[in-house]
C-alpha cells in the first residue's frame, strides 16, 4: 500500500535526523500546495518535532519576461522566522533554489529541503546511503579534477575548466542531515559550476533528451555552439531549435545564454520515461535530472559568478560520455563510477 504524504514526510524527517525538541519551518506561498504544507506539519509532529508555517504572498519567478519580479516586504520577516528553525522545508511552487532566500538560510547554518514532486515519485525515489556514496565519489573526483569533457555519438564535444581549488559543487542525494545543507527531495545527481567563461565546444541535443522546465522531450536535433561559456549559435530546422532561439531572445538579456552548472545523474531507479508516464505539468522534472548516467547541464543563473536571471533551463541528455581528466565517469550513458 502506498504511503500517505504525511508518512513520507515523517520518513524524510527521520533521514534528516529531525526529532523531539526540534523545530521545522515550512515555507509556502499563499493558497498553494496546501496538502504539502499539512503533510509536512503532520510528519514533523509524528517524529516528535514542532512545526511553523511561513507563508509569503508570492515567491515565484516569472516564466516569461514582462512581469518584474522583486522580493516583497514579507521576505525579511520570513528569513527571521526561518533562522529560528532547525530545518526548513520549501514547498513553494517554483522553489527557492536560485534565490537569495535560500542562500541566506543555508548560509546561517540551517538545513533546507525543497519538495515539489507528486507523492508516489517522492516515495519511489527516497534517498539512500548508496545514492549518497555515488554522489560523494563524484564530488571527490570533481574536486581533484582539472578538466571536464563531454562527448557523444551525436556530435557533442566540449571542455570546461574545473581546476579551481574552491570549485562550487552541488551534491544532491535527497535529504539534509548536515548544518547549512540544501537538497531536493527526490535527488540523485552531482553537478559543478565550471570556471565562468571556460566552456567551449559543441552540444548536440538528440531526440529524447529533455528540456526542463518545459517538461518535454526534444523532437529533432539541435546543435549549440558554446564559446567562452556562452551559447553563440543555435542551429536546427525543427521546432526545438526554433523554440530555444525564441525563448532565449525574448528575455533580451545576455545572461540567459550563459552555461551554468553541469554534472550527471546517479539514481538507480529514476526513469527517463517520467514525462510520458505522468502528466508532465505535475512534475518538477527532478526524476529526469537524476536518471543514472544522464548528463545534465543548465543555462542562466550562476550565483558564484554573480549572474542572476529568472530564465533558467536544465537539459538532461542521454548517451553521453563524461570524463574528469582521464577518468570516465559515464560512458555512452552508462555510469561507471
Amino acid at each position: 500500500m502506498p504511503a500517505t504524504l504525511s508518512e513520507l514526510f515523517a520518513t524524510q524527517f527521520q533521514l534528516c535526523n529531525i526529532g523531539s525538541g526540534q523545530l521545522v519551518g515550512v515555507i509556502a506561498e499563499h493558497g498553494q500546495k496546501l496538502d504539502y504544507v499539512d503533510a509536512a506539519v503532520a510528519g514533523a509532529r509524528s517524529v516528535g518535532a514542532s512545526a511553523v508555517v511561513l507563508t509569503a504572498s508570492s515567491l515565484s519567478n516569472p516564466t516569461l519576461p514582462g512581469l518584474e519580479h522583486k522580493a516583497g516586504p514579507d521576505v525579511p520577516a520570513l528569513l527571521a522566522a526561518a533562522g529560528e528553525c532547525d530545518m526548513v522545508i520549501d514547498v513553494t511552487v517554483g522553489g527557492l533554489i536560485h534565490s537569495d532566500v535560500r542562500t541566506r538560510i543555508t548560509g546561517a547554518g540551517r538545513r533546507m529541503l525543497f519538495v515539489a514532486e507528486p507523492s508516489d515519485v517522492l516515495e519511489r525515489l527516497i534517498g539512500t546511503a548508496e545514492i549518497r556514496r555515488r554522489v560523494e565519489a563524484g564530488r571527490d573526483l570533481l574536486k581533484a579534477g582539472k578538466q571536464l569533457r563531454v562527448t557523444s555519438a551525436g556530435g557533442t564535444d566540449f571542455v570546461a575548466d574545473i581546476s579551481s581549488d574552491d570549485l562550487p559543487i552541488t551534491c544532491q542525494w535527497g535529504f539534509v542531515d548536515e548544518p547549512g545543507r540544501w537538497d531536493h527531495w527526490p535527488s540523485g545527481f552531482i553537478a559543478c559550476f565550471p570556471k565562468d567563461g571556460s566552456v567551449n565546444g559543441t552540444i548536440v541535443l538528440q531526440p529524447g533528451d529533455a528540456l526542463i522546465p518545459w517538461q518535454r522531450y526534444v523532437q529533432q536535433p539541435v546543435e549549440l555552439t558554446i564559446e567562452k561559456g556562452f551559447i553563440r549559435k543555435i542551429e536546427g530546422d525543427g521546432i526545438d531549435a526554433a523554440n530555444l532561439r525564441d525563448y532565449l531572445s525574448t528575455w533580451d538579456d545576455e545572461a540567459v545564454y550563459a552555461t551554468s552548472h553541469m554534472g550527471w545523474g546517479v539514481h538507480p531507479t529514476a526513469s527517463w520515461s517520467a514525462f510520458e508516464v505522468y502528466n508532465p505539468r505535475t512534475l518538477y522534472g527532478q526524476e529526469l535530472r537524476s536518471v543514472e548516467g544522464n548528463f545534465m547541464w543548465s543555462t542562466g543563473s550562476n550565483r558564484f559568478a554573480n549572474r542572476e536571471t529568472p530564465a533558467h533551463l536544465d537539459i538532461p541528455m542521454r548517451g553521453c560520455t563524461i570524463a574528469v581528466d582521464d577518468t570516465v565517469v559515464v560512458r555512452d550513458g552508462a555510469l561507471t563510477l
